[in-house]
């Protein structure tokens, strides 16, 4: 916005005061297009309806299909015969167009967005599954050294009876020490 020479926030409270007006303005059809309305969007209208050089942009369109929306007016080929001739400089095959191609693309940013929000659920799933099998392989591999550690003092006991057995054997004198020192007594 600021590229064009745009002020964001003053944008942004037009667009606040705007859906003001017409939440407290005006809530029927008639009533909305009155010529006699004199509100700031009775004003718009008529320098719509005053100057034949209106020039109708996009925007401009999709803005009045969302303040009948507002307004609980469903826009459609009907409304804009409706509203088109009371503007005058607005023609509704025009607007119609502008509208249908809005709520095209609305429908496909719905579609964009649901699809994302698949892939992010898709995405996390894997996390998910990867994270699991991380904690199985983990849990497999703690379980494997358990048995490890579990098997080496086994063996570790085996031939510390083994050295004893061969003390005892060879050098009784020495074997009855190491007993005496462990605190254990003589078998």
């Amino acid at each position: 916005m600021k590229a064009v020479g745009y002020e964001p926030q003053k944008i942004r409270d037009d667009a606040k005061r705007m859906l003001q007006l017409i939440k407290e303005g005006p809530q029927t059809e008639e009533e909305a297009l009155s010529e006699g309305r004199n509100d700031e969007i009775g004003e718009i209208f008529a320098r719509v309806r005053g100057n034949r050089f209106f020039k109708y942009t996009d925007a401009w369109g999709i803005g009045l299909g969302r303040m009948m929306e507002l307004l609980n007016i469903e826009p459609k080929q009907e409304t804009f015969d409706v509203w088109c001739p009371s503007l005058k400089w607005i023609f509704s095959q025009r607007l119609m167009q502008t509208w249908d191609e809005f709520s095209g693309d609305q429908l496909k940013m719905q579609g964009i967005e649901a699809m994302q929000k698949q892939l992010l659920i898709r995405e996390k799933k894997r996390a998910a599954a990867r994270l699991e099998k991380k904690a199985a392989d983990f849990d497999d591999k703690k379980k494997a050294l358990q048995e490890l550690n579990e098997a080496i003092e086994e063996r570790r006991q085996i031939i510390i009876s083994e050295q004893k057995a061969l003390k005892k054997k060879y050098d009784p004198i020495a074997y009855e020490k190491i007993i005496a020192e462990a605190g254990e007594s003589v078998e």
